[in-house]
């Protein structure tokens, strides 16, 4: 096939994709911005701009927080042998397996009435205990992509600082700091946007404070004030348009097109001591010690329990849920890589449009689309070919099984495809220019250059878009059935039950369960992005 007949079949294949994008994610969208117009021109919302006003201040405070103690441990990281750094990425990375809810029962375990320290510590419903248990369930991501920015930094250039008699301050200045600008930007935004948009965590410790998302929530799982609902959904995707605008204006749209880097082992980061050492050493010990007070006082209330832990119920939510994670899999992976594969066949340009795209819909808030999923597949919908069945509730097509499926499948292919996309960018194009020279191949140099690193790039992210899935608490609670069990709802109503024990041991068996089955890809994962650069 020539050039012209390639970028032509890519074209047709991404305007095809993009039109069930359309269908699936624009529409309810689209629907959600109309309802929630009509209601704020029909009628009023009291209280609404209280929980803004409280919403947006608790984001703030655990934006802030959660950004700046990730910095200071990913320094202490960079500054412990490598056996000490893979430890605490264990430690710091093995929360991202812990949903927000069980962080928020932990505190309330700790803290909350009954607790060990209920005596000593301030009442941790409202705001101080959200904070603390938001800060605690986003720290991850801050550690991570920090971690990650700092994979580009020459050590040799602190060694030259240091040499020529720059403090440790001037040191994370002129060398360390200019890495992180634009993570540490994109981070910021990440988490002030997820923080924002988690009922989850409100759902346990909000006391009298009224929350945005869990305002949503409560107006969704009782079938009434949709009009609500749809104001609080746009309220929620609002933070993320000066993000888009960000992106958009780049001239590489997501960070992880972004080349990796692995030149060589990295060596334990010398820095003299100095008040910033000492401050990050010490909120590094901080974190890790009310992290294992957590744990441990969580896993002392679970052995403790007077009561079954792991009922037949729970198994069968974990099979439901793992069940439906596994098929939305298995949709999103081929997706993901056909629009990752057309775009790099049809152009530059075109190759842009599309990993924009694949971002917005990848930062758009969960609780943003539970809500337009709900709004739109929640009753029969006219159309001019017929009625749209209801997708959504016990009653509906599949008892639920599809709206359920479009919910993991949404978020999964933008990740799957920028996965692919960083693998394409990760073959060596030098050698793929001499092969192609010397009368390669498409076929040949897909199988030889880029599949081996893009196939272990979209494995490692395939094991991440399941333990994301099983974990995640929006959109899923919008949309689940007591036909469709799933684990995040049956959470939720375990804590409403205050059974903190069930909720414990649900978490952990999901966690052993994830961890086992991720293991390999996340190996598989490291083995392309470089063993040698290690972080």
């Amino acid at each position: 096939m020539t050039d012209r007949g390639t970028r032509l079949a890519a074209s047709t294949l991404l305007v095809l994709v993009g039109a069930g994008a359309v269908l699936v994610v624009g529409w309810p969208m689209g629907r959600m911005a109309v309802q929630a117009l009509a209601a704020l021109t029909v009628a009023s919302t009291p209280g609404l701009g209280r929980a803004a006003a409280f919403s947006t201040a608790l984001s703030l405070v655990a934006t802030v927080a959660a950004t700046s103690l990730g910095l200071a441990l990913a320094l202490t990281a960079r500054m412990l042998p490598r056996r000490g750094r893979r430890l605490l990425d264990a430690i710091i990375g093995g929360l991202l397996l812990v949903p927000p809810y069980t962080v928020a029962a932990a505190v309330v375990a700790v803290g909350g009435r009954g607790g060990p320290f209920a005596a000593v510590l301030p009442d941790v419903y409202g705001l101080p205990g959200m904070a603390l248990a938001m800060i605690l369930a986003h720290l991850p991501l801050a550690y991570l992509m920090v971690r990650v920015a700092w994979r580009g930094v020459d050590p040799r250039l602190v060694e030259t600082a240091r040499v020529h008699g720059a403090r440790a301050g001037e040191v994370f200045r002129l060398v360390l700091l200019p890495p992180l600008r634009g993570p540490l930007g994109v981070t910021a935004a990440l988490m002030f946007i997820s923080t924002l948009s988690d009922p989850s965590i409100p759902a346990v410790l909000r006391g009298r404070v009224p929350t945005l998302a869990h305002t949503a929530y409560i107006e969704v799982i009782a079938w009434g004030g949709e009009g609500t609902a749809s104001v609080i959904a746009v309220l929620l995707a609002l933070p993320v348009l000066p993000l888009l605008l960000a992106l958009w204006r780049r001239p590489e749209p997501s960070l992880l097109m972004t080349r990796w880097l692995g030149h060589g082992a990295s060596p334990v980061l010398v820095l003299p001591p100095s008040p910033l050492v000492t401050v990050c050493r010490v909120l590094s010990v901080l974190v890790l010690a009310l992290v294992l007070t957590l744990t441990l006082t969580a896993a002392a209330m679970t052995i403790r329990a007077q009561v079954e832990l792991v009922t037949p119920a729970m198994g069968a939510v974990i099979v439901s849920t793992v069940g439906y994670a596994v098929v939305a899999l298995l949709i999103a992976v081929p997706l993901g890589v056909l629009t990752a594969c057309a775009s790099q066949r049809a152009g530059e340009r075109t190759a842009r449009g599309v990993d924009l795209l694949q971002v917005s819909l990848l930062l758009m808030p969960d609780t943003t689309l539970g809500i337009a999923f709900f709004l739109a597949y929640g009753l029969e919908t006219p159309t001019p070919w017929g009625e749209l069945p209801a997708l959504v509730g016990g009653a509906s097509l599949g008892s639920g099984a599809v709206a359920l499926v479009v919910a993991f499948v949404a978020p999964a292919v933008p990740l799957v495809h920028l996965a692919a996309r960083a693998g394409q960018r990760r073959a060596p194009q030098a050698l793929q220019e001499t092969a192609r020279v010397l009368g390669a191949g498409r076929r040949r140099l897909a199988l030889q250059f880029v599949l081996p690193h893009a196939g272990a790039l979209v494995a490692a992210t395939a094991a991440v878009v399941t333990a994301r899935n099983v974990v995640s608490v929006v959109p899923i609670v919008f949309l689940s059935t007591p036909d469709a069990p799933m684990v995040a709802s049956f959470a939720l109503d375990l804590l409403d039950r205050a059974s903190y024990e069930q909720t414990f041991a649900l978490t952990g068996v999901v966690a052993v369960l994830l961890a086992a089955v991720g293991a390999p890809a996340a190996m598989a994962g490291a083995a392309v992005i470089g063993r040698r650069g290690s972080l």
